[in-house]
C-alpha cells in the first residue's frame, strides 16, 4: 500500500487500499494478508543521490519496504502479492522490472486490485510495463508544472518551498526565532566560528530548525540563504538562469530587469549585513589551507593532498580527511567519526598510503597506451582565453563586494540597485564562461593517443589528480589492528575504474 502525499498524517488513503485489497483477497480464495507493506507519505517517482560502498554514485528512488517486500517474497516468507494499482506499485521501470524479476524466478503472483493485472502472465508484465511508463511520464508532467508555478510565485517575491526557519507558512514573522537568526549573524560578523555558533545556541539549549541540536550546516545554511535580507532565493530546476556560483549570491533570483526579486515578507537582517556575510565566509574558505583545501589567486579550489576524495573508512565507507599531526610531525588520513556521521575507527599516517598508491597508479597506467584519431576541433587558445577572462571577472567581482562591503569611496555614488544589477551581471557572464571553459576542456579530451605514465610522470596537482580519477572510484582504507602495525599494502583497497 503506497501514498505519495499524507498532509493529515492519518493514512486514510492506505486505509481505503487496504479495504479493496482485502476484497481482492477473499475474491481470489487466498488465505489472510501475512504482512501489510505500508508506505505512507512515500513518493515511487522522485530520486535521492546515494553512494555506494565502493565510493560510486547512483540516483535511486528510496522505499526501505518496497525492498522489503521484494526480499520476503523471494525468500518465501510471502507467497504471493496484491496491490492497488500499478501507478501505486511502481513509477521507476527499474523497481518493476526488479518485482517482475522476483516474480517470473520464485514463480509466485503478484495479483493488481484495479485493472486485473497479475504479473505471472507475459502479457500482464508487458501491460504493467507500458502502465509504467504512462505513470513515469505523469509525475514528470506534474513535477514540471509544479516546478514552474513554484517559480513564477518566487518572481512575484512570494515564499515558495520550505518555510525558512524564521517565518511562519503565512510568510510572518516569528520573532522569537528571527532573534536567533540575528544573533547568528551578530556572532558571525563579531568573527565567531560558525561551528563555535552552534555550540553556544546547544549550550543555551535553543532548538534547531527541525527540533534538535545545531549543527555547522544547518548555521551556514541560514548565513548563505537571502531570504534573510528580503531577496528572493530559488534553486528550483526551472531558474530561468543558469547558476554555477558557490556563494549566497548565486542562490537569489533575478528578474528580467537583471535586479534581484524582492520578497514580500519582513526581512530580519538589512542587505549590507548579508552582503558582509557572504564576503566573511568567501575569506574564510581561501583560510582554510590546513583543513585540506587550497585557493588560488585565481579563486579556484584545489585539494593539498593527491588522495582525499577517494579515500574511504574501511569500516563505515565515509570519506576520509587529511591533516597534520603536530606532536608527530607528518599528515595522517583518517575518518572523520560523528561530526560527520561516521565511525572515526580508522587513521592512517598518510607517507606511506601515498607511496604504495603512486606505485598502483604506475602499474596501472604502464600497458595503457591507447592509439586513436586526435580530435581536431580541440582550440587551446580558446579554453585559455575563457580561463583569464573567468579569472579577471572573479577578481573584479572580488574587488567590486570588498569595496560596497567596506564603504570605499570607489562605490560611494553607486546605487543599491546598480550595485546589484552589476553584480548579478558579473555572475551571469562567470556562469557563461564556465559553460564554455568546460565544454573546452571535454574536447581536449577527446580521444588521442595517451601516454599515461608520461602523464603521471611530467603532470602537476590537479593532473595527477585527474588520473587518479580515471583509475580508481574509490580507495578503501582498513582498520590496522590496535596499537601503531607497521603499514600494510594489503589493508589499502582500491576499487578500479575498469
Amino acid at each position: 500500500m503506497r501514498t505519495s502525499r499524507d498532509r493529515q498524517g492519518d493514512e486514510k488513503s492506505l486505509g481505503l487500499q487496504l479495504d479493496d485489497a482485502e476484497a481482492k483477497r477473499v475474491a481470489l480464495g487466498w488465505t489472510s494478508f501475512a504482512e501489510v507493506y505500508r508506505e505512507n507519505d512515500t513518493s515511487a517517482f522522485k530520486k535521492k543521490r546515494t553512494v555506494r560502498a565502493d565510493g560510486s554514485v547512483d540516483w535511486v528512488v528510496v522505499r526501505p519496504e518496497f525492498r522489503r517486500l521484494l526480499g520476503d517474497l523471494l525468500s518465501g516468507r510471502i507467497d504471493g502479492i496484491v496491490f492497488y494499482d500499478t501507478d501505486r506499485l511502481a513509477r521507476q521501470p527499474r523497481d518493476l522490472e526488479d518485482l517482475i524479476d522476483v516474480v517470473e524466478y520464485t514463480k509466485r503472483p503478484a495479483a493488481g486490485v484495479t485493472g486485473d493485472v497479475n504479473l505471472l502472465s507475459d502479457a500482464d508484465r508487458h501491460m504493467a510495463r507500458m502502465l509504467c511508463i504512462m505513470a513515469l511520464k505523469s509525475s514528470q508532467d506534474t513535477s514540471r508544472r509544479v516546478a514552474r508555478n513554484h517559480l513564477a510565485d518566487a518572481a512575484a517575491g512570494e515564499l515558495t518551498g520550505r518555510t525558512p526557519y524564521a517565518w511562519s507558512p503565512d510568510g510572518t514573522l516569528r520573532p522569537d526565532r528571527a532573534r536567533v537568526a540575528r544573533r547568528i549573524y551578530d556572532r558571525f560578523a563579531e568573527g565567531s566560528s560558525i561551528t563555535g555558533i552552534a555550540r553556544e545556541l546547544n549550550r543555551d539549549n535553543i532548538p534547531s530548525p527541525r527540533g534538535g541540536e545545531w549543527a555547522q550546516p544547518t548555521v551556514k545554511a541560514i548565513l548563505t540563504n537571502p531570504r534573510y535580507c528580503g531577496l528572493v532565493s530559488y534553486e528550483g530546476k526551472h531558474r530561468t538562469e543558469y547558476q554555477r556560483q558557490r556563494d549566497g549570491w548565486g542562490r537569489v533570483l533575478v528578474g528580467e530587469d537583471g535586479l534581484p526579486v524582492v520578497g514580500k515578507w519582513d526581512p530580519v537582517i538589512p542587505r549590507g549585513l548579508w552582503s558582509d556575510t557572504q564576503l566573511e565566509l568567501d575569506h574564510r574558505r581561501v583560510l582554510s589551507a590546513d583543513k585540506g583545501i587550497l585557493r588560488n589567486h585565481e579563486g579556484v579550489n584545489h585539494r593539498k593532498y593527491l588522495f582525499t576524495g577517494y579515500l574511504r573508512c574501511g569500516v563505515c565507507k565515509a570519506p576520509m580527511g587529511a591533516k597534520r599531526v603536530a606532536q608527530r610531525g607528518h599528515v595522517i588520513y583518517y575518518c572523520p567519526g560523528r561530526a560527520r556521521n561516521a565511525c572515526g575507527k580508522v587513521s592512517r599516517r598518510a607517507e606511506p598510503v601515498d607511496l604504495h598508491l603512486e606505485k598502483l597508479v604506475v602499474e596501472w597506467a604502464r600497458g595503457r597506451a591507447r592509439p586513436t584519431l586526435v580530435d581536431s576541433a580541440v582550440d587551446p587558445e580558446a579554453l585559455r582565453d575563457a580561463q583569464t577572462r573567468i579569472s579577471a571577472i572573479g577578481a573584479r567581482k572580488r574587488d567590486l563586494v570588498t569595496a560596497w562591503a567596506t564603504g570605499h569611496e570607489s562605490v560611494s555614488d553607486l546605487r543599491p540597485d546598480d550595485y546589484y544589477q552589476t553584480l548579478s551581471a558579473m555572475n551571469a557572464e562567470l556562469d557563461l564562461l564556465e559553460r564554455k571553459a568546460a565544454e573546452h576542456a571535454a574536447a581536449a579530451q577527446a580521444p588521442r593517443v595517451r601516454d599515461y605514465a608520461a602523464e603521471w610522470r611530467s603532470g602537476g596537482f590537479e593532473q595527477r589528480r585527474a588520473l587518479i580519477g580515471e583509475i580508481f572510484t574509490a580507495i578503501h582504507v582498513m582498520p590496522s589492528g590496535k596499537g601503531r602495525a607497521p603499514f600494510n599494502p594489503a589493508h589499502i583497497r582500491p576499487a578500479y575504474t575498469h
